[in-house]
């Protein structure tokens, strides 16, 4: 699941992977920013960019992690 072993990494990935889900249930992700994604996690902006290039690389990076069991089996 997750290659670094830095809790830090580990934690600030987990919250704004669920800061992306959350906000998905309210509003298209066309219409979502970086910001709205930091201000959600609770995650500064340099922070974000730190761990992802843009918005698609953290969703690509989110639907991984959900659908990595099903695609194990």
């Amino acid at each position: 699941m997750y290659k670094n072993s830095d809790l830090r990494i580990i934690k600030t990935q987990m919250a704004l992977k669920e800061g992306l889900f959350k906000l998905l249930k309210k509003k298209p992700f066309m219409k979502l920013s970086i910001n709205e994604i930091c201000e959600a996690s609770f995650v500064h902006r340099t922070t974000f960019y730190r761990h992802y290039t843009d918005k698609y690389d953290l969703l690509n990076r989110l639907f991984e992690e959900i659908t990595n069991d099903y695609f194990s089996k």
